[in-house]
């Protein structure tokens, strides 16, 4: 495991309960208990999961149902699952920068800042890809970032190239889809979301989106910004990459780091068509890891206030 910054290392043991010398036995006990389930097959690095005890504050009843849950995604959704590979039409994709992770966190807190556009032609690239692509990137953040991945994510959705057409794509299924990975797959928290510039007449369709958002997970805020300097008031002008106002690099740089990132994961997603969940073998309904083990869940005792 990589070492950590002091204020990260604080971080990560007061607000996410991780004690290094225990992070031993909580790879035990994860690997064993994907050993002795027969119809999940899911990675095992200490990386990876690391990387989703992290996001589940070390609960270890809530890290198996959000590995589990990962690994069905994977499997129940081969339409977008399938798109989850580095080649040359994910690297084009990767170049229309759609997402950005600028080098230097948000000052105030230490989250990573994460700005997502629509920008691309609807007619040439669908949803679906533009989703595979995006996840692919916040995978590999949350493996790679020590911001992201311990003082979560402030997400930047840049919503001034946004058209009818692109919200066409997202009809019901597909939008499912996003929020299920989003809310119980991803190993990536996100904190805060910034809607900036979006277009007047999808203004009311994201009021109603955002209303339904905040009701299925009320920790991630959403707040609709309608200006560069209206998001300053949120997060500091000199955490931002040039293009936005700010010094935080430029939109290129990040562009050419996510490039550099994913063609390094080559292999990691190409090897993505040996895990996955065999759904006939699987023992009956998951019980939530609330019902069995409280809000908190975990065979240990969490240290918390």
């Amino acid at each position: 495991m990589r070492p950590l910054p002091p204020e990260l290392a604080r971080i990560a043991r007061e607000e996410l309960n991780e004690t290094p010398e225990r992070i031993t036995q909580d790879l035990v006990i994860l690997r064993t208990w994907i050993y002795q389930q027969r119809y999940l097959h899911a990675r095992i690095s200490a990386d990876f999961l690391i990387a989703f005890l992290r996001r589940c504050r070390y609960s270890l009843e809530e890290t198996k149902k959000r590995i589990d849950d990962f690994f069905t995604f994977i499997t129940r959704f081969p339409e977008i699952s399938a798109l989850r590979r580095v080649n040359a039409k994910m690297l084009t994709i990767n170049r229309l920068g759609l997402q950005y992770f600028p080098e230097l966190p948000r000052c105030s807190d230490h989250a990573a800042i994460m700005i997502t556009r629509v920008g691309c032609c609807p007619k040439r690239y669908h949803m679906r890809e533009i989703m595979a692509c995006n996840i692919m990137g916040m995978e590999v953040f949350a493996l790679e970032n020590d911001n992201a991945a311990i003082a979560g994510v402030c997400q930047i959705f840049d919503m001034s190239n946004l058209t009818i057409e692109h919200t066409a794509q997202l009809d019901g299924g597909l939008f499912r889809k996003w929020w299920y990975w989003m809310s119980e797959c991803c190993p990536l928290r996100i904190n805060v979301t910034y809607c900036l510039n979006a277009p007047k007449k999808l203004q009311k369709w994201l009021g109603l989106l955002k209303t339904v958002c905040h009701k299925m997970n009320p920790t991630n805020q959403i707040y609709m910004i309608k200006s560069l300097d209206e998001l300053y008031q949120y997060i500091p002008r000199k955490c931002l990459p040039e293009e936005y106002g700010g010094s935080n690099g430029h939109l290129h740089e990040c562009v050419s780091y996510m490039e550099d990132l994913l063609k390094s994961y080559r292999g990691y997603f190409a090897d993505e068509v040996n895990y996955g969940t065999a759904e006939q073998l699987r023992p009956g309904e998951i019980m939530p890891f609330e019902a069995e083990f409280g809000a908190e869940g975990s065979f240990r005792q969490l240290i918390v206030d």
